[in-house]
C-alpha cells in the first residue's frame, strides 16, 4: 500500500511516501523569504513520485496535518490533498498537528501538548502514551493552560511562543520546533493507523478540511 503524507502547517514542509512498513522517500522543506514552503509542494509530491517510479494513481491513500498551524499551509495541503483524493477516488486522513507532536513522548504519561493561539489563548491538546486523544485540540485561556499544564504530571510540548511562559512556571517541556523530528513520518504512523482502525466514510476527500479552531485573522477595508 502506497501512502503519501504531507504536512504545511509550520515554517518547515514534510512529505513522506510509505509503502507497506518502509519508508522510501522523505522530505523536508524550509520556507524561504521569498516563498512559503505549501508553494513547493505539488513539484516536491511530483518529484517524490517521479524518482520512486509512481504515477499519482498508484497512491492508495493520503495523510494530512490539518491543523492548528498557518492558515495558509493549512488550507493549501487541504486543497492539494481533496483534489488528488477525488481524482483518484482515494481516501485522505486529515490528523491534527498536536496529535502528531505528541509522538515526541517516549515516556508512560500523558502528553500535554500546546501551542499559542493568540487572542490570550492557547491550543491544546491531551493524548495517552501511545498518541489517542484524551482531549481533542480546542483553544483556552493561558491561565488554563498553564494551571492544566502545572496540576498534572504531563509530558509537555510546545511550541517556541508557549515555551517562555512554561519557563516562567518552571516547567518541563520539549518544544518542538526544536526536536528536530521529522514530523512527516509521524504523520504517515497515524495515518497507517487511523486507515486500519477507523471507519473509511469519514476519509472521504469531502469531509478533509482545516482544523480552524479560531477564525483565520481576516484585515477589513477601512471604511471610507
Amino acid at each position: 500500500m502506497n501512502i503519501l503524507a504531507f504536512d504545511t502547517s509550520t515554517d518547515i514542509m514534510y512529505i513522506t511516501l510509505g509503502q507497506g512498513s518502509s519508508i522510501p522517500d522523505s522530505r523536508i522543506v524550509e520556507s524561504t523569504a521569498q516563498s512559503y514552503n505549501s508553494a513547493f509542494l505539488v513539484s516536491t509530491i511530483a518529484d517524490i513520485l517521479r524518482k520512486n517510479n509512481l504515477k499519482i494513481t498508484d497512491i492508495n491513500a493520503l495523510g494530512v496535518n490539518i491543523g492548528p498551524g498557518s492558515f495558509t499551509g493549512l488550507r493549501a495541503s487541504a486543497t492539494v490533498a481533496r483534489v488528488i483524493a477525488q481524482q483518484a477516488d482515494i481516501l485522505a486522513v486529515g490528523i491534527a498537528s498536536l496529535q502528531v507532536y505528541s509522538m515526541l513522548n517516549n515516556t508512560e504519561k500523558n502528553s500535554l501538548c500546546l501551542m499559542d493561539a493568540r487572542r490570550g489563548k492557547a491550543y491544546a491538546g491531551i493524548y495517552d502514551k501511545d498518541s489517542n486523544p484524551i482531549l481533542q485540540p480546542c483553544a483556552m485561556e493561558y491561565e488554563k493552560a498553564l494551571e492544566l499544564a502545572k496540576n498534572e504530571d504531563f509530558f509537555i510540548i510546545s511550541d517556541s511562543r508557549m515555551a517562555k511562559q512554561l519557563k516562567d512556571q518552571n516547567l518541563n517541556f520539549i518544544q518542538f520546533q526544536e526536536s528536530g523530528a521529522d514530523f512527516g513520518k509521524f504523520l504517515l504512523s497515524l495515518t497507517t493507523k487511523y486507515l486500519r482502525e477507523r471507519d473509511s466514510e469519514k476519509f472521504k476527500w469531502y469531509n478533509l478540511k482545516p482544523l480552524y479552531i479560531q477564525p483565520p485573522p481576516v484585515s477589513m477595508p477601512g471604511n471610507k
